[in-house]
């Protein structure tokens, strides 16, 4: 079987999760290859489309276009790239859709599906089912086919949410596909809009390479390699996408909550990319790491903390929360999304009151005076979400959609 992961670009956190699907699958000896629009790195898993700097800057002229149309948050794909005839197409039997913005719009998947091949669409985030939106919050709109949507200027009953729903409407009417999810709060989500009406949708987790994130021990090695404090319990909070100013991760919250902890016994660790603006309480000690890309250090930071925090205020699945499990550190978070899934309270983690800074504060302090026996139980659930584990459900729904289209 030869399976091809579609996806716009090397970099975010939809290009990891087909990475580690790609690699989870070689492992259990499926063919897979990644085709993306763009690599920004010769050096990551992937095929580029493009073969030459003039179909290159064609597609970065139909990228200006489609920018062109959108309309605040929320944009509009009016040109995209014709893959049907690559290849790496032509040569799968399993097509996996992943984060496709900028790259493919509904004229080039009918083409795609046009080819009788499998069509798995995986959701790691609402877009797939909404008007536009990636991250919904206390939206519900699309449960009633969006319009009006707040977050652009023209808002309207047929604004441009209310026209991208429609359009994606027709797509899936049109052709076979699969939807799946990471989670089954996003799985259940999609269930409550019409686009994906009749599909068939599954929940399958991300995965994890839990050979790579583990627990290590040596921990006053690990905190000295990166300037860490040994004589405090270390909170550590992940940054992806400047998330200390991203409402949506919730980082206000843990400012919040740092105030009701003892400075001189708590040191904040942030890796990633920390906005201009972050503010703490006066004289607690904090440790900026900067972005990490190399998942070997990764890891060992996750090996420094005590707990690792991450207040989301949604998430399709939680990457970074996973992640920390799998190396033994317990997590407080708010129980939305995914997040819920992973993390049983009390007894792998802390589920923390709805944006609520003193819960999480509750949270951080009886993680870290537990750490070794709530990250014993972190590890055991991460390990649910190994390459092996998970590579089969994908294998095994694979072969089920080959059987009903050949």
């Amino acid at each position: 079987m030869k399976v091809l992961h579609v996806t716009t670009i090397d970099i975010g956190g939809a290009y990891k999760a087909a990475v580690r699907l790609h690699e989870g699958l070689t492992r259990i000896g499926v063919q897979s290859d990644i085709l993306l629009r763009t690599k920004t790195k010769e050096s990551h898993t992937g095929v580029e489309i493009f073969s030459n700097k003039f179909t290159e800057t064609i597609s970065r002229a139909k990228n200006v276009w489609n920018l062109l149309h959108a309309d605040g948050a929320i944009t509009r794909d009016v040109l995209g790239t014709d893959i049907s005839k690559h290849e790496k197409v032509r040569e799968a039997d399993v097509i996996i859709l992943h984060w496709i913005n900028s790259f493919l719009t509904a004229g080039e998947i009918k083409k795609i599906a046009a080819l009788q091949k499998p069509v798995i669409w995986f959701m790691h985030d609402m877009w797939l089912f909404t008007g536009g939106c990636h991250v919904g919050g206390e939206c519900c709109r699309y449960e009633s086919g969006c319009g009006n949507c707040p977050l652009v200027s023209k808002s309207g009953d047929k604004d441009i949410s209310r026209i991208n729903f429609q359009e994606k409407e027709r797509l899936m009417r049109d052709i076979h596909v699969v939807v799946a999810g990471p989670s089954q709060w996003i799985v259940d989500c999609a269930a409550r809009s019409g686009i994906v009406a009749g599909k068939r949708l599954v929940c399958l987790p991300n995965m994890l390479d839990t050979e790579e994130f583990y627990p290590m021990g040596d921990k006053p090695r690990l905190r000295g390699k990166y300037g860490i404090r040994e004589n405090k319990k270390v909170l550590l909070f992940g940054a992806a996408d400047i998330g200390t100013e991203n409402k949506a991760k919730g980082f206000s919250y843990l400012q919040s909550a740092l105030a009701e902890l003892p400075k001189d016994q708590y040191q904040l660790v942030v890796f990633g990319n920390v906005g201009s603006d972050m503010k703490l309480p006066q004289g607690f000690d904090v440790t900026l790491l900067g972005f990490v890309s190399d998942e070997r250090e990764l890891a060992e930071i996750y090996n420094c903390a005590d707990v690792f925090v991450t207040p989301s205020l949604q998430e399709s699945f939680g990457y970074t929360a996973c992640e920390a499990m799998a190396c033994g550190t317990p997590v407080v978070a708010f129980p939305v999304g995914g997040l819920r899934e992973q993390i049983t309270h009390l007894e792998n983690g802390y589920l923390a009151a709805f944006q609520n800074a003193r819960d999480i504060a509750k949270g951080i302090i009886y993680c870290a005076e537990n750490r070794e026996q709530l990250g014993i139980q972190a590890r055991k659930s991460a390990l649910r979400y190994s390459y092996e584990n998970v590579a089969v459900r994908y294998l095994e729904l694979m072969k089920a959609e080959m059987g009903e289209n050949v």
